[in-house]
């Protein structure tokens, strides 16, 4: 019962996530803002997450792991309903901080709780189930919240996470069993300096990206601001975190000289890129620029897909760590994400149906599921006990940091391969003008034969549909090329693997 009660505590946090990037393209009608602006719901979000991890150690060592946890649920739920009335995006993004610092403790403590309360023989099955059951939840959010956005209203996606959190409340006071006092005094204590210091740091560098190809980079002043502020207060963080005055530093860094830790942390980063990034524009594609645009519930119903492929493998992804080792199984999930990848890419145009897709994200979901224990469960399985808390925040803090620097990369991304295949276009229909003129001579030709369209109306519209068709072939070249950048993460990660030791592997 413990088990459940972390799975739906975490369950909702999966939920929530899922939900609002599906929901995005509907928020924007809603609250009268551009689909850039409604990004800034996911990116402050993924701010106030990567934040809260690393005090995560600290507020669990203050309250006790219990009433953290507990507590970290109530707010997330309390967010949830400000996010349902909020009546305008300032509101929206308020409660969004607040719910993304709320979900820290629950993305961090559901495995430390493992850890702490279970023998070692009990943990690596209990991880599966657990894990089983945040993929499910990931396809519930999907699927439930894409019916609750097209039938009746996306407020109303926030009511099944109350749901979540009322049973995962009930079970955990129920059945968390009582945990001794922590004995560390760095986790008792509190590293102030640290953590003003990573907060400068993380929201100058998360503003900077944001707003870097708005403002043309380093010819705006405000943004050369932001990067040595950023930059600046990020090596004082890493020195006051290794000084010896510094009796308690927030990030035990020095922890990263075990090989185990440096290797999870440094993959953790390409953990963090791969989970928020793969699927990051594929739901803004279907429903936005497709030619055969999605309603919520087909895009809820086909991205759901990956969930519950991550699911069926999990089940057995264990088998393969055993036979295969760590190493192994980490190049398969990438050769699987690679693959997948440029499947998207070579599929994407705007005419393909969408369940031509489906093979790509089964694909991803397999990844996922033979990735993550790899990477996490496994690695941190290995380290030592006196050193497994602060490992566990460092390789969440990596890949809080690796999810909040691939959206941003990828969002940077796009909008350069919009401004490239825009110019390409254009000098295009200049070079065949001949060609162009044909097709608005035919257009308005087409238009004018229709009822209600005068010959000057009918020039205005197909010149409305060029414009139209030029856009979709723009957006959808870049969506495609985001993809392709995905595959080059999973490539450059393959070298990235042999920094993990070798585990011993199970032959029979």
């Amino acid at each position: 019962m413990l088990l459940l009660g972390l799975g739906l505590a975490t369950g909702m946090e999966f939920y929530v996530a899922d939900s609002m990037n599906l929901v995005l393209v509907d928020l924007t009608g809603t609250l009268g803002v551009s689909l850039d602006q409604a990004s800034w719901i996911l990116t402050t979000y993924s701010l106030a997450l990567f934040l809260g991890v690393p005090v995560s150690g600290w507020m669990a060592g203050h309250f006790g792991p219990k009433r953290y946890l507990i507590g970290s649920v109530a707010l997330f739920a309390m967010a949830s309903v400000g996010c349902m009335i909020s009546p305008g995006l300032e509101t929206l993004l308020i409660c969004r901080v607040v719910q993304g610092f709320a979900a820290s403790a629950l993305i961090t403590w559901w495995r430390s709780t493992i850890y702490i309360v279970l023998p070692r023989p009990h943990r690596s099955g209990n991880m599966m189930r657990a894990s089983i059951l945040l993929s499910l939840s990931s396809a519930t959010g999907l699927i439930v919240s894409g019916l609750i956005a097209e039938y009746l209203n996306w407020r109303l996606i926030f009511v099944p996470a109350l749901l979540f959190a009322l049973g995962a409340i009930w079970l955990l006071a129920r059945y968390y069993p009582p945990c001794p006092p922590f004995t560390s005094e760095r986790l008792r204590t509190s590293d102030w300096q640290g953590m003003i210091l990573l907060m400068v740091a993380v929201a100058s560098l998360q503003i900077l990206l944001s707003r870097g190809e708005i403002d043309d980079w380093f010819a705006s002043s405000h943004i050369r601001t932001l990067a040595l502020l950023g930059v600046g207060a990020l090596v004082l963080f890493l020195l006051w975190q290794l000084h010896p005055r510094n009796r308690n530093p927030l990030l035990l860094l020095t922890v990263l000289r075990d090989r185990l830790v440096l290797s999870a942390a440094a993959l953790g980063i390409f953990t963090g890129m791969i989970l928020s990034g793969s699927l990051f524009v594929l739901p803004e594609f279907l429903r936005g620029a497709a030619s055969q645009t999605l309603s919520a519930s087909q895009a809820g119903r086909l991205m759901a897909a990956y969930a519950v492929a991550a699911a069926v493998v999990r089940s057995v992804s264990g088998q393969l760590l055993s036979r295969t080792g760590q190493r192994k199984a980490l190049a398969i999930a990438m050769i699987l994400l690679s693959v997948s990848m440029l499947l998207l890419n070579r599929l994407m145009t705007a005419d393909t149906p969408a369940a031509y897709y489906m093979p790509a994200l089964i694909l991803y979901g397999a990844c996922q599921a033979i990735f993550l224990p790899s990477v996490g469960s496994g690695t941190m399985s290995r380290v030592s006990d006196e050193k497994f808390l602060d490992g566990v925040t460092l390789y969440m803090t990596f890949r809080q940091f690796g999810a909040s620097l691939g959206v941003a990369l990828l969002t940077i991304l796009l909008e350069q391969r919009e401004t490239l295949h825009s110019s390409r276009l254009y000098e295009a229909l200049r070079a065949g003008q001949g060609t162009t003129e044909q097709w608005m001579r035919v257009g308005a030709q087409t238009l004018a034969g229709r009822d209600g369209f005068t010959p000057h109306r009918a020039q205005e519209g197909a010149l409305d549909l060029l414009a139209h068709a030029g856009w979709q072939q723009v957006e959808t070249l870049s969506y495609a090329d985001a993809f392709t950048f995905m595959a080059v993460i999973a490539v450059i990660t393959l070298f990235v693997i042999p920094l993990m030791p070798p585990t011993p592997v199970v032959k029979k």
